[in-house]
């Protein structure tokens, strides 16, 4: 008599696939409902109700940010697997902020908080734009926890590096966060936070190289708002 095969004892199961699978249904799934938070946001019911509209909006921030930490897991899974490639272009850094201002401004105004963008016109750089955007959107969301009325984008060229910088007023990060400049070797899966988004933007950030030099963040405190001031170099 043949013996029944227990695909549930790990067998040929490959769980790194399974996985990876599992986080593009997830992603699917809060895409339906993203999409069905924004079609309720636009009924009447909810149109006449500020409430009801901040609600929502809670909600879709609460979507959002796990989509985003999703997309995150599964570049990390794909850069270790050696499977991912940057989609390097030529790109405006203004333009870059400007969308990131419009994605994040209702989730900002719901909160009383006002997202500006500083000085960034003239500067363009060779870098993977949905990566970058990640990164920064990540910064933005982070700054909109902590931040007391005032989150502000700017880029810069400094010391042959293409420089995004997310500041805010709120009390700065502590100092146990900037003893290693963000730079994390790897996860904390025993302490209150994680780490996975310093992790992947400094991850994704050392990935952009050119001319020998590789990208970087950086954390720091004061900058123009006297609060955290995260910054990304790109070379």
């Amino acid at each position: 008599m043949n013996e029944p095969n227990d695909q549930g004892a790990g067998g040929d199961i490959d769980f790194a696939t399974v996985f990876a699978a599992n986080i593009h249904e997830i992603k699917n799934l809060l895409f339906l409902h993203f999409n069905a938070i924004e079609n309720a946001s636009n009924e009447p019911w909810a149109l006449d109700n500020p409430e009801a509209q901040k609600s929502l909006s809670r909600i879709k921030y609460g979507s959002s940010r796990i989509n985003q930490r999703l997309a995150h897991v599964l570049a990390l899974y794909r850069i270790a697997q050696g499977r991912y490639e940057l989609d390097i272009d030529y790109h405006d850094a203004c333009e870059v902020l400007r969308e990131i201002a419009v994605e994040t401004h209702s989730l900002m105004e719901d909160r009383g908080i006002d997202i500006s963008i500083g000085s960034c016109e003239g500067l363009y750089g060779f870098f993977d734009r949905e990566m970058v955007r990640g990164i920064l959107v990540n910064a933005v969301h982070n700054s909109l926890h902590y931040a007391k009325g005032k989150v502000l984008l700017s880029a810069a060229s400094e010391d042959g590096y293409l420089r995004f910088r997310v500041e805010d007023d709120s009390q700065g990060y502590p100092s146990e966060v900037l003893e290693h400049g963000g730079r994390r070797a790897k996860l904390d899966l025993c302490g209150g936070g994680t780490g996975l988004g310093l992790y992947f933007s400094a991850t994704v950030a050392a990935l952009h190289r050119n001319q020998g030099k590789s990208g970087f963040i950086r954390l720091g405190n004061e900058g123009a708002l006297h609060g955290a001031v995260f910054s990304l170099y790109l070379p």
